[in-house]
């Protein structure tokens, strides 16, 4: 019976330790992407707001909180890295913000920390510049996407 107590004391110790663990930058990425995708799921705010409360009842975003707490953010806070960052539209998986935003006249701005860049639709697919200099090409074939530098030289990724 004593073995039991102090296995069961044990594990509950373990457990609540791993509460207060708050990773470093990318904190409560499961709640916060999914309340990023609820803000954005229509252009009516009171569309938005019943899907909020929908996702209130059913019970998803208690147990988005609950799995980052518990699980996600002490992951984050002993390894540097939360499995859960790349859902978070806006971060890469360094937790570095990013931003493509359309300018009206088909060309959209990239900004990627305090890096700001053009995006610029052509024949060969879309030219990536900053202030006025070319920096490259991103072509896709399939699943294939390849960025084809301003020098020559490719890189190409299986999206």
């Amino acid at each position: 019976m004593k073995k039991a107590a102090f296995l069961t004391l044990a594990a509950l110790t373990l457990g609540l330790s791993t509460v207060g663990c708050i990773g470093d930058k990318n904190t409560f990425c499961l709640f916060n992407g999914v309340l990023k995708w609820n803000k954005t799921a229509s252009d009516e705010i009171w569309i938005n707001e019943l899907i909020f409360l929908g996702l209130c009842i059913i019970p998803v975003y208690p147990i988005c909180l609950f799995a980052d707490s518990l699980i996600f953010n002490s992951i984050d806070f002993w390894t540097g890295e939360n499995p859960m960052s790349q859902l978070v539209a806006g971060t890469d998986g360094n937790g570095n913000a990013y931003a493509i935003t359309p300018n009206g006249d088909g060309t959209a701005t990239f900004t990627y920390g305090d890096q700001v860049c053009l995006l610029t639709p052509t024949a060969q697919g879309v030219t990536l510049s900053q202030d006025g200099v070319t920096l490259g090409t991103y072509t896709q074939n399939g699943s294939l996407v390849t960025f084809t530098a301003a020098d020559g030289t490719t890189r190409t990724i299986l999206r």
